[in-house]
Parts: C-alpha cells; sequence; structure tokens
C-alpha cells in the first residue's frame, strides 16, 4: 500500500494545466446561430417561395441580419411553380424585411433559360423583385443587353436596365 502512495504522489503534480486562451475581439463578432451545408425553406401560408442552400449561414440575432457564405443558391417559385435560380459565393438576409442580398459573382437563370450575370443583387421580398446598381448582363434567347442599373421580376421575365447597351434581335 506504501508503494501504490509513493506512485500516485509522484505521478500526480500540483501544477495545474491552462488551455491556451483565444482573444476574441468583440462579441458583437460571434453569431448566435451558425449552421453548415444548410437548406432553409421560406414560404407563406403553405405555399413554398423559395428555398436557400448555403454552405455556412451565421445568424447575428442583435443586428437582425444573417450572413451566407460558403457558396449560396437560393431556388424562386411564383405560386408554388419553380421561375429561377439564383447563386452566389456570399450573401446577407435582412431578418426583418426579409430582403436578401447576393454578391461575388452572382448568376441568375430562369426557367426559359434566361441569365443574369453581376456582382450585386437584392431580392425584395415586398415586392418579390431583383434589382442592382451594378453591371449587369442579360442573354436571352434573342437578346444580349449589358448596363449599369436593373430591375425585374424574379422570372427574368419583365426587367428594365439603366443605362443600356448591347443587342436586341427582332
Amino acid at each position: 500500500m506504501l508503494i501504490v502512495n509513493c506512485l500516485l504522489f509522484t505521478a500526480c503534480s500540483s501544477d495545474k494545466f491552462e488551455p491556451p486562451k483565444t482573444e476574441i475581439g468583440s462579441t458583437d463578432s460571434i453569431p448566435s446561430q451558425e449552421s453548415f451545408n444548410t437548406t432553409v425553406t421560406f414560404s407563406d401560408s403553405g405555399i413554398v417561395k423559395a428555398v436557400l442552400t448555403a454552405g455556412r449561414i451565421r445568424v447575428f440575432s442583435k443586428f437582425n441580419y444573417t450572413l451566407i457564405d460558403g457558396s449560396a443558391k437560393v431556388d424562386f417559385y411564383k405560386n408554388g411553380v419553380f421561375s429561377s435560380t439564383l447563386t452566389g459565393k456570399r450573401g446577407k438576409i435582412f431578418d426583418n424585411t426579409k430582403d436578401v442580398e447576393v454578391y461575388d459573382s452572382v448568376r441568375m437563370v430562369s426557367e426559359d433559360g434566361s441569365v443574369l450575370i453581376t456582382e450585386r443583387l437584392y431580392w425584395v421580398n415586398k415586392t418579390q423583385r431583383i434589382k442592382s446598381d451594378d453591371f449587369v448582363h442579360i442573354t436571352t434567347k434573342t437578346d444580349d443587353i449589358k448596363g449599369y442599373g436593373f430591375e425585374a421580376d424574379q422570372s427574368l421575365k419583365n426587367y428594365i436596365i439603366y443605362k443600356v447597351s448591347g443587342e436586341v434581335q427582332k
């Protein structure tokens, strides 16, 4: 018994081990929720409006916004029927309005094959419309249009381009 006690006392040390500390600049930089490889469905009265898929989602409840990164994809639906897909590398959802901002390599493809390319795009939930103040490039079966400033329905069927240049086939 004496030998066991001697071994225990020599094996145990009174030195405490403390894990390394990580400096955090501000608690504001810590999200209240975080998820990876997530799918979120937006609906109204049981009718799907949009489905968001993202690599990483961080919710900042204190500031009423959600950040999306690791590539984002939003499938839009009108009256429950698929209308278009929006993709980009990063984005932001404004929690109060449910408006969505997507930026960095933004591409939107409608169900009829029309393609919109820009660096920043806003989807306004209240009007169900998309818009951008940046350079945009739209290609359809008959048109190849470029310009600065843009507004459209989420199916890319009815759009306005400000400061336009390009070609339209008749």
